[in-house]
């Protein structure tokens, strides 16, 4: 049974990490997002995929705050964010990386990852004045050089992002991402233009976030990523679901095979 089918069973005890419900977003007349619905087990990895200009991209804007969806809900652990700004969602336990690196070039790894922790700064930025921050920074300091151990880049903490290789820059943000704390982590294309030598480096990086309990949404154009890391599959296609499932389902669908994988779907 679906993930989305048993967030809809009363007495199963199953709140979805998050849900998204009817989604709709439109541009110009077009709908980017369209009337889509799925859910994400707690503690799982699922994975979305589909051709350029599917609504990827577009669907993680809406589900992080950037993007206000024209209708439909979206609710993190059973809470409605539909109509949070993205720094309330980030609060609340919804982090994300961006398909285009958003790293602070002239600043060092370290402090790159602690400015992802600022979110759960108590106070804002005023405590930063008092005592309180400091011990707040502190923290933050500590746990930055715990994921940058975990993501194999605690050698580099003191060197400026900008020196740092693709696929160290990729985990930078994902460091810097898990700064948050995040109980939802979106990550948007994190294998994308990586070399193949690195390519599992970030795969285990992934599967070692979701040992912590991190639920994991995962846009990805890598299929062998995506079939290794993923429980479930939702594929979309022209903003709507074209096929949801297990990995192995999802492969065999000929509807998946024809829009997305180039077969044809008679010899599927």
């Amino acid at each position: 049974m679906a993930a989305s089918e048993r967030s809809r069973m009363p007495g199963t005890g199953f709140v979805p990490a998050i849900e998204v419900i009817g989604l709709t977003l439109t541009f110009g007349g077009l709908n980017a997002v369209d009337d889509l619905s799925f859910s994400v087990a707690p503690g799982s990895i699922k994975g979305i995929i589909g051709p350029n200009g599917a609504g990827k991209t577009t669907l993680f804007n809406a589900i992080s705050g950037i993007n206000r969806p024209t209708s439909g809900r979206i609710l993190l652990g059973g809470q409605d964010l539909t109509a949070l700004r993205p720094h309330e969602r980030a609060a609340l336990g919804l982090s994300r990386t961006f398909q285009n690196l958003q790293l602070f070039s002239e600043m060092s790894v370290l402090e790159n990852v602690m400015v992802g922790a600022h979110p759960r700064m108590s106070g804002g930025w005023l405590s930063g004045l008092f005592a309180r921050g400091e011990v707040q920074e502190r923290a933050f300091e500590a746990e930055a050089w715990r994921l940058l151990s975990l993501l194999g880049l605690e050698a580099r903490a003191g060197e400026l992002a900008a020196d740092l290789g693709f696929a160290d820059a990729k985990l930078l943000e994902i460091a810097r991402a898990m700064a948050a704390k995040p109980q939802v982590l979106l990550l948007d294309e994190p294998i994308a233009g990586v070399p193949l030598a690195d390519q599992n480096r970030i795969l285990d990086v992934i599967r070692a976030i979701n040992g912590e309990g991190v639920t994991i949404l995962l846009v990805e154009h890598n299929m062998r990523v995506v079939m290794s890391a993923c429980e479930d599959i939702l594929v979309v296609n022209y903003g709507r679901r074209l096929a949801e499932g297990k990995p192995a389902e999802v492969a065999r669908n000929p509807d998946v095979i024809s829009a997305y994988l180039g077969g044809d779907p008679s010899h599927a």
